[in-house]
Order: C-alpha cells, then sequence, then structure tokens
C-alpha cells in the first residue's frame, strides 16, 4: 500500500501545487502541509523511456524537480480568473499490478488520503495505439476546488501518469483539451 500512499500524496501535492504558483498563502500553506507528508520517493522518475505530447498554442513547457519528483509541465497562459490550469507527466514503477489494479489502488488511497474528494469517474483512453485508462475527481482543500483528471499508460511496469488540473468551475471548459493533449502521447523511441 506504501506505493499508493506516495501515489496518492504526489497527486494530492500536484493539485495544490499548480494553485501554488499564484502566490496565494492558503495554496503554499496547503502545498507546505502536504509535502512534510511525503514518503520517501524512490519508486517515481521510473523508466527510460522518452515521450512527446502536442503542447496547446498559447501553452508554456517547464520541467522542474520537487521533493524528489521530476515533473515535465505544460502550463496554460495564466489570466486573472483562470491562474493556474495545468498538465503534468511524472512516472511510477507499478510493482507488478495491472493496469486496472494500479488505478483501482490509487483511487483508493486518493480517497482515504483526501476525505473532500468527490466526484469520482473512470474510463479507458487510447492515445496512438497505446491503451491507457483514466480516473476524475474533484477536490477541496484549505479553500480550493480543483477537478483533477489522472491519465494513465503503461510501458515496461512503468506508469507514465498524465494529470491535469484545473479549478473546479473550468473543468467542462478544458476536459476536451485535457483529452486531446493526452491522445497525442506517444513514446519517441
Amino acid at each position: 500500500m506504501r506505493i499508493f500512499l506516495i501515489r496518492s500524496l504526489q497527486i494530492l501535492l500536484f493539485s495544490v501545487m499548480f494553485m501554488a504558483c499564484t502566490g496565494r498563502h492558503v495554496y503554499k500553506k496547503a502545498a507546505k502541509q502536504l509535502a512534510a507528508k511525503l514518503p520517501d520517493s524512490k519508486n517515481m522518475n521510473a523508466g527510460s523511456s522518452r515521450y512527446t505530447l502536442d503542447v496547446p498554442e498559447g501553452w508554456a513547457t517547464e520541467h522542474k524537480t520537487m521533493y524528489g519528483v521530476d515533473y515535465f509541465y505544460l502550463l496554460a497562459p495564466p489570466t486573472k480568473d483562470d491562474p493556474h490550469t495545468n498538465i503534468n507527466v511524472i512516472t511510477e514503477y507499478m510493482q507488478g499490478l495491472s493496469l486496472d489494479s494500479y488505478r483501482t489502488k490509487t483511487i483508493a488511497s486518493v480517497k482515504k488520503m483526501i476525505p473532500t474528494t468527490s466526484n469520482f469517474d473512470t474510463g479507458s483512453i487510447k492515445a496512438n495505439g497505446l491503451n491507457g485508462c483514466w480516473y476524475s475527481y474533484d477536490m477541496e482543500m484549505q479553500g480550493i476546488h480543483a477537478s483533477i483528471v489522472t491519465y494513465i499508460f503503461p510501458k515496461d511496469g512503468v506508469s507514465y501518469i498524465i494529470t491535469a488540473g484545473t479549478q473546479a468551475e473550468l473543468a467542462m471548459r478544458y476536459r476536451r483539451l485535457f483529452n486531446a493533449v493526452v491522445r497525442s502521447f506517444r513514446f519517441s523511441e
């Protein structure tokens, strides 16, 4: 269960970190509280496969390492009403689990670690012939209301995890774009 605790905390940290960039104190406080709970990230940053994603017009990209985890970000142009919508990619060893088992256990951990989650949904997705899955949920923490969708593509025992998040009230506006970006995912080896 430790792997899923790490993944849950990484998802939650991502959810808050993308909002912390706005500089609002409540977001930074929530991010620090989550960071303090993070266990060792030894199963993160897994795999050696290179990948590509189409970047929406006007969006920026950035690589960051936070709390021992390497993130690749796609950042929407910030506006006053939408300062922090983004997509990120991380990797993690799947510890021998099937894709469905990995997603199921990860969702269970998210629900346990973030009691304010709601509106869970799941499905499958294909990207350039790759079979993947997704799950989505809404969350609230420290006054932050966000909608998160996480897509998972397995390769050689590694999960390539693409997480997209925005403010809850903008979720419907962005979901089609998130899906289009994820469907462009491909391994470039």
